[in-house]
């Protein structure tokens, strides 16, 4: 028996995004009689199964030319606490005896990742056996060749010898350089703007400070939705005067191309980025869970 899910970062102000699979039954009666002292699998961390199991999806990983992925102590933690809790109730599933998603357990386990993603297995008795079952799944598949960097791996046994498999994936937030992660942005901006046939926005200090403030904020109180100023009060503070103002906000975009490219996708954002402004300011930070917030004010000065 396996089951596998996935779940992404929202961009903007989207919520977290939870796609669940129905568990495919693949259960080997057999393994009702399994001891634990005879099974060639063992909980430990340090297990050369374990070790092994990892081998085997950047082998799959490796036939399909994606890049290996890399043991994350946090991801390990979770699926190990999810594979004995499965063993201890003796089911199989993404929900854990508390209501826990896998999701959850991994934030717990302080893994914050852009995407996480879980596969779990039940009665197979080798590397080999729940591979094979997982590569012949359509969802386990995908989680397996995914676009994932990180993986935490797991097996424990129920009272019978029955054992029970939890794959973690993750991909993490990149670490941005603040400046240079500011500078992509406006010239992202600007080429989608020579593209239209507008002329390039200057930079304006002033809008940067009050950018970078607002960024900062929302970083912190990690909504993009609670900010304590406005966007005019947070300008006006910075000494701008304005005829016309925009204000742009984003969480969970990994770099400054996909942060302007969610704004261009959106119909009333694309008409303030390509619209009469002149100047802008753009600031970036990241929350304390890794993820990054964005903010663009775009102007047209008072003259």
């Amino acid at each position: 028996m396996a089951g596998a899910s996935v779940r992404r970062t929202g961009l903007g102000i989207a919520a977290w995004i939870v796609v669940g699979v129905a568990a495919v039954s693949h259960r080997d009666s057999s393994l009702h009689a399994a001891q634990k002292e005879s099974a060639p699998v063992s909980e430990s961390r340090a297990s050369p199964v374990i070790v092994e199991l990892i081998a085997a999806h950047n082998r799959e990983r490796a036939a399909a030319k994606l890049g290996p992925l890399v043991a994350n102590e946090k991801l390990e933690a979770a699926a190990r606490l999810h594979a004995r809790d499965m063993a201890e109730h003796e089911m199989m599933s993404h929900e854990g005896s508390d209501g826990s998603t896998f999701n959850e357990r991994i934030e717990r386990q302080g893994y914050h990742g852009r995407k996480v993603g879980e596969n779990v297995a039940e009665g197979q008795r080798t590397v080999e056996e729940v591979m094979r079952g997982w590569m012949k799944s359509p969802h386990h598949r995908e989680n397996i060749l995914g676009d994932f960097s990180e993986i935490g791996a797991a097996c424990a046994f129920s009272e019978d010898g029955t054992p029970y498999w939890c794959v973690d994936f993750g991909l993490p937030f990149p670490k941005l350089d603040r400046d240079e992660a500011i500078s992509a942005a406006v010239e992202a901006v600007n080429r989608a703007r020579a593209k239209a046939e507008k002329p390039p926005l200057k930079v304006n200090p002033k809008l940067a400070q009050a950018a970078q403030k607002e960024a900062e904020e929302l970083a912190k109180l990690g909504d993009l939705r609670q900010g304590e100023r406005s966007a005019s009060e947070r300008v006006r503070q910075a000494g701008y005067q304005y005829r016309l103002l925009a204000e742009a906000a984003a969480s969970g975009q990994p770099n400054a191309d996909e942060v302007v490219k969610s704004w261009l996708d959106s119909p009333t954002q694309r008409e303030n980025f390509l619209g009469e402004v002149a100047e802008i300011g753009v600031g970036c930070a990241t929350s304390e869970k890794g993820i990054p917030y964005w903010v663009a004010f775009l102007a047209e000065p008072l003259r």
